[in-house]
């Protein structure tokens, strides 16, 4: 699917305010407070915040306010899926709004989707295929965007391919890190005052 690259440009420079809006409209109008939901949350948070951190851990930085890649990464979680960090954000996401109901689930889902897998991911990959030709057309066939099935097999090894390194995930995953616990308090914060 072919992208403005205006819009797309516009959509990936915003992506971050997404959260603000989610977050923001969760303290507006938060569900009730149901442990067992709010556990649950916990769970896909961590699961989440655990798959940005490996993800992280094998790119070069990636905090930019422009789409780019100076290498194509095929290994680690990006031999599973195309998008790892944002598979990560999907679930964190789905972990907030589960803490609050079931109908933030569906509204999440909706706007995760209309954002990141209609403008986002799309301008990404135009700007990935422009960059990387046949070598990211032949990953994009094997591996599938965001969740992970059987589809092609696995990418072939990449002579660019790097070990995990810690050390970098930490650095460009603690803001999210931060960020996290910060709202996960706020909305059990939020929730218990309806209680």
């Amino acid at each position: 699917m072919k992208i403005n690259k205006t819009v797309g440009s516009v959509a990936f420079k915003c992506r971050g305010l997404f959260w603000g809006l989610f977050a923001a409209g969760i303290l507006i109008f938060p569900g009730r407070f149901d442990m067992v939901r709010f556990a649950a949350g916990v769970l896909l948070l961590i699961g989440g915040q655990y798959i940005r951190w490996r993800a992280a851990g094998y790119i070069p930085k990636y905090r930019t306010e422009v789409i780019g890649a100076p290498i194509l990464v095929t290994w680690g979680p990006y031999s599973w899926v195309r998008n790892p960090l944002y598979m990560g954000n999907f679930i964190m996401g789905m972990g907030w709004a589960v803490m609050c109901g079931w109908g933030w689930t569906l509204a999440f889902t909706a706007a995760f989707c209309l954002l990141y897998c209609l403008l986002v991911i799309p301008s990404e990959e135009q700007f990935l295929s422009d960059k990387f030709g046949e070598q990211y057309e032949t990953y994009r066939a094997k591996v599938p965007a965001l969740f992970p099935y059987p589809r092609g097999g696995f990418p072939e090894k990449s002579p660019d391919e790097r070990p995990f390194d810690p050390k970098a995930a930490w650095s460009m995953e603690i803001h999210s890190m931060r960020m996290n616990l910060l709202i996960t308090v706020i909305i059990a914060a939020r929730l218990w005052l309806t209680v």
